[in-house]
């Protein structure tokens, strides 16, 4: 591809490039924009770019509204392929965690008369829910005053996803006596922060283990994860632990800087990632070199720079949960030819491909929305990619099994205790969950089914 025309970062997963239309492209229109102008455009685009551009009907009815037509043409099997106007925030993909800032889980829970309670998982720092007090492993019988049921859980959150403000009630449980508190309001505004939410050495293990929760993969912060390894490699750790159980993903460049950093024998020119296309765009391979020389929205950090941090490390343990997606799940994958991955938790979304923004370059512009359409299947450094139904681990662990939540790297914790089990010599792959739990939503399936859409330079 021509570095003229395309940047690269990750985005829905997304290998994205931003890309413009100008080979063999007729006369540009006069006259007011139409309907089926605009899904001639985004048909035109889609025969170009989608990966699978063989399916596409041949005469689609041009008639229909945009996101309609979108959804008219896509492939049935396409899960995540986007569509959005960015002079229409209603067409913009939203989810609980980056409005309010919380992820949370609804749960089985037979000491409450209507048998459920939500469960709040993570709380972004500086967001709103964090100023009210709300904290991981905190519970919440109510959403809008309306009581929690297994009836009504996905609906109440539907509610608050697409209100401008909500509240849940927080209660506090002491065996079987739940206790209501008063009621918390919830504030619509994009939560972010360092995605590095903590780093620490645990205590206890038998060999010097390091711990990070690592929440997103975002340029900004790559200094951050940076320092982070070299503190770790200054203690001399022999063991880690990543903690992406909650991260929907991010950039290329970021993902390629954290394999750098762990695995052994990686040189800048090693291949980072495989990625193919239709009969088009044909294939392309990417070394740690040129992925880190693209990052989304930060100045790149050389290979060379990263020396001063690299672990080396002959195995990783990898904490998933099923909301761990695209840039996360290409770690999980893209690590394996180089080191051992010991994953545990649960099985990953299954975001295995790859992603193009593509946009209307002309001058002037006439169409304003952008399509994010599938368009590459992606693999490993081994040609290993093909895990649409998510990557399983080894160890099977869901983190609701122990009440209440723990904070993040607690020895204690469900996923870091499998760890530290395995790394203290038991290996035995087990099933480690509570059979009779019942999880009747999940806050974070939506964030990880849209992924943050993130625009290149």
């Amino acid at each position: 591809m021509r570095r003229s025309s395309h940047s690269f970062l990750l985005g829905s997963i997304a290998l994205i490039t931003a890309c413009s239309k100008k080979d063999d492209i007729p006369p540009v229109p006069t006259g007011p924009v139409t309907q089926q102008e605009i899904n001639n455009w985004v048909l035109d685009s889609m025969r170009y770019f989608y990966l699978w551009n063989d399916q596409l009907p041949a005469n689609p009815n041009n008639t229909l509204e945009t996101i309609s037509f979108f959804h008219s043409i896509k492939y049935t099997e396409d899960r995540f392929s986007l569509l959005y106007n960015p002079e229409d925030p209603a067409t913009y993909a939203t989810d609980i965690r980056s409005k309010y800032g919380i992820d949370y889980s609804i749960i089985s829970w037979p000491q409450r008369p209507e048998g459920v309670i939500g469960v709040i998982k993570l709380v972004v720092p500086g967001s709103y829910a964090a100023a009210a007090g709300l904290k991981r492993g905190s519970y919440f019988t109510r959403i809008n005053e309306t009581s929690l049921t297994a009836a009504n859980a996905a609906t109440l959150s539907e509610q608050l996803r697409t209100a401008a403000t909500g509240t849940i009630t927080p209660a506090t449980v002491s065996g079987a006596t739940i206790t209501e508190n008063t009621a918390v309001l919830l504030q619509g505004k994009l939560a972010t922060a360092n995605p590095v939410y903590t780093s620490t050495l645990i205590t206890g293990a038998s060999r010097k283990t390091g711990y990070v929760f690592y929440n997103a993969f975002i340029d900004a912060y790559n200094t951050s994860l940076l320092d982070v390894f070299r503190n770790f490699k200054s203690q001399g750790i022999e063991e880690l632990i990543i903690d992406i159980r909650y991260n929907t993903g991010g950039s290329l460049a970021a993902a390629a800087m954290l394999t750098a950093l762990i695995a052994p024998d990686v040189t800048d020119k090693s291949v980072f990632v495989q990625y193919s296309g239709n009969n088009r765009l044909g294939s392309q391979t990417l070394n740690f070199a040129t992925t880190l020389s693209v990052p989304e929205n930060a100045d790149p950090i050389s290979f060379a720079a990263l020396s001063s941090a690299q672990l080396n490390l002959p195995r990783i343990f990898l904490l998933t949960g099923s909301q761990t997606v695209s840039a996360a799940e290409l770690l999980v994958n893209n690590l394996k030819p180089y080191t051992k991955v010991i994953q545990i938790g649960e099985t990953t979304v299954g975001k295995d491909k790859g992603a193009i923004l593509v946009k209307d370059m002309r001058s002037p512009r006439r169409i304003p929305w952008v399509i994010q359409p599938l368009t590459y299947r992606l693999s490993n450094a081994n040609g290993n990619g093909n895990y649409t139904q998510g990557i399983a681990p080894q160890y099977p662990v869901d983190e609701m099994s122990r009440q209440p939540l723990l904070p993040l790297g607690d020895a204690n914790d469900p996923l870091v205790a499998k760890a530290l089990s395995v790394i203290a010599g038991n290996v035995r792959a087990s099933v480690e969950s509570n059979n009779t739990l019942r999880h009747f939503y999940d806050a974070g399936q939506q964030a990880a089914a849209n992924s943050l859409v993130i625009i290149p330079r």
